[in-house]
Order: C-alpha cells, then structure tokens, then sequence
C-alpha cells in the first residue's frame, strides 16, 4: 500500500506541474494515470482524455484529475 500511496502522490506532482493545454507532458501524465487507475473505467478515463485534449476543457480536466487522485490518497 506504500508503494501505491508513493506512486499516487508522484503522480499527483506531474499532474499539478502541468503548464496548460499543449503541454507535452499531459499525454504522458494521462497513460501514467491508465495504470494507475486499476479500479476506473474506461469510460471515465475517456472522459479524462477528452478534457485534457480541448483547450476549454484542459483546466477543468485537470481540476477534476487532481481531486480523483486526492481523494484516492485519503481513502488509502
């Protein structure tokens, strides 16, 4: 359980480090959250994918990531 909990806080970094919409890294942060996500669904992974590739949507997506992996954290 450690090691997820480390890996969910790391993760948690790359993803409040993004810059905004174009950045390179949010497709990398984005499949780094596929494996990390065991217990999420598709569909709300595409959701995810969705927001993060529209510039509209790119902050609230990333609003919305933040609070999912947070909340993964305290239930942990």
């Amino acid at each position: 359980m450690e090691k997820r909990k480390s890996d969910l806080k790391d993760f948690l970094k790359k993803v409040k480090d993004l810059r905004g919409f174009g950045d390179m890294n949010s497709y990398q942060v984005v499949k780094d959250y596929k494996h990390l996500a065991e217990d999420e669904p598709d569909e709300k992974l595409n959701v995810i994918i969705e927001d993060f590739s529209n510039p509209q949507t790119y902050k609230e997506g990333k609003d919305k990531l933040i609070r999912k992996v947070e909340r993964k954290l305290r239930d942990l």
